[in-house]
């Protein structure tokens, strides 16, 4: 049932992945795991998120298919604040993002193995009827849920909640997740995986041009089509961004430690060579265990949702996370290969549908779209249709359209902000805090919400005194 790796780190500060979400003072993320946390191990729900790590009972389930335990009436508040868990969160956000709960078993191994080396033989229309087999078999699986899980986030609007009705405050302020007060963020990324895709390049920047769209365009360094440097100069002259896609897209870039290794380091001078700073693999297959071994800043290769995905699995985040060195900018929409060949959609219904429920979660909401894909005058209209969607939301509602370098390097200037009292105000502290905005969030009939402050630094009515304050430690 479990990875050998699900189990580890139960030890860890509970209130770390909380603390790094919200950046809100150390003082408000008070979590004491119980003793007892650690009797089995396995799926259970905290509230309407489903979680996977130690648990303080024996009503853990050993199938994400029936999670009948609710861990949320086993917190105990406290009067000093402190609430007492059952589990820990640090751990289970963490099993969830890394995927650590999947076990794949060597027949499912072996089944990738074969696919790839009869690929290049298989027609199209089988490749296709395989994938939507297994799509079918997945969609009847309940955890993740398709088609958007964010179980990450409902496990901290969970935890927030606990919070405020522990401490007793009105409102706790953090630090809001985008720049200048935006409620999300959107990237638009193309892989460019033949000399067909690479042909349409131009023609695709002309149209996301047209939309006034700055997309990231990931490149095999190894790959079918040739002239590798020029399009790659190219692509920068337009504004345009570029990062390395696997090294040459066969689908074996994770399928042993030993030829990941000697492949990383092609693909790790690939990109000091060009000067990329961000990675996808081929097919979204991934080892986030093994990240350490890429010298990117950022990772683009983990879907929160991978029903569609030769990989099964998902990070169950909308959200951006580190893994060691690399930040993560999980991909939260499905690709346009999923859309128009596996599931045969003409509209753009389901990518609106994506966007709405990341819009909810205050996500990163992130795009793949394959220039050798758009080359036929349905899927082009098709994906033009969803440029000009993003227009209007651009235009309408507060979201930031972005380079994934530019995502990349907020995120970083974030996770080294601090919020501190200066009498009864809270002051940004760091660089970057000229874009950052104070937020506030409390409870609305039970359920967490977020207002942002007119001005950085503005005073808060949170019904002080605080707690006393309690550092969470070396981080």
């Amino acid at each position: 049932m479990m990875s050998k790796n699900s189990g580890q780190r139960a030890n860890t500060n509970p209130a770390r992945a909380f603390f790094d979400y919200f950046r809100c003072p150390s003082q408000f993320a008070r979590f004491r795991v119980k003793p007892e946390a650690a009797v089995s191990k396995g799926f259970f729900r905290f509230g309407r998120a489903v979680c996977f790590g130690n648990i303080a009972t024996r009503s853990a389930s050993n199938s994400r298919n029936k999670v009948p335990f609710d861990a949320l009436p086993g917190t105990e508040p406290c009067l000093s604040g402190e609430i007492f868990l059952p589990f820990n969160p640090d751990e289970v956000v963490k099993n969830l993002r890394m995927e650590r709960y999947l076990a794949r078993p060597r027949s499912e191994l072996l089944l990738h193995t074969y696919y790839y080396l009869l690929r290049p033989i298989l027609p199209l229309a089988i490749r296709k009827w395989l994938q939507r087999l297994v799509f079918r078999r997945r969609r009847t699986c309940m955890f993740p849920t398709w088609p958007i899980d964010c179980s990450v986030e409902d496990i901290f609007e969970q935890l927030m909640a606990l919070t405020l009705q522990a401490t007793g405050v009105r409102e706790i302020p953090f630090i809001w997740f985008w720049p200048d007060g935006k409620d999300s963020a959107l990237m638009m990324t193309h892989d460019v995986e033949q000399q067909k895709g690479a042909d349409y390049c131009d023609f695709l920047m002309d149209l996301d041009d047209s939309y006034s769209i700055k997309a990231a365009f990931q490149l095999i360094p190894e790959g079918a089509y040739k002239g590798f440097d020029g399009l790659v100069s190219k692509i920068r002259a337009r504004g345009f961004e570029v990062n390395i896609h696997d090294l040459d897209h066969d689908g074996r870039l994770y399928e042993q430690k030993e030829l990941f290794e000697k492949r990383a380091s092609k693909i790790n001078k690939y990109g000091g060579q060009y000067e990329m700073e961000g990675f996808r693999s081929g097919s979204m297959h991934r080892n986030q265990e093994w990240f350490d071994r890429l010298d990117f800043q950022y990772d683009m290769s983990v879907p929160t949702v991978s029903h569609l995905e030769p990989q099964n699995g998902g990070c169950c985040t909308v959200t951006p996370y580190f893994v060691d060195h690399v930040l993560e900018l999980p991909l939260t929409t499905i690709q346009d290969h999923g859309m128009f060949y596996i599931l045969l959609e003409r509209s753009i219904n389901l990518w609106k549908q994506q966007i709405e429920m990341i819009l909810a979660h205050h996500g990163l909401i992130s795009f793949i779209v394959h220039p050798d894909y758009i080359t036929h005058p349905a899927e082009c209209e098709q994906y033009c249709k969803l440029l000009e969607h993003i227009q209007s939301l651009r235009e309408t509602r507060s979201i930031w359209v972005a380079l994934p370098g530019e995502i990349n390097r907020w995120w970083r200037e974030r996770s080294q902000l601090r919020l501190v009292s200066d009498g009864d105000h809270w002051q940004i502290r760091g660089r970057g805090r000229e874009r950052a905005r104070l937020a506030f969030a409390t409870l609305v009939k039970g359920k967490v919400t977020y207002r942002i402050a007119d001005r950085l630094g503005a005073g808060t009515d949170t019904n002080l005194p605080l707690p006393p304050p309690e550092e969470l430690g070396s981080r």
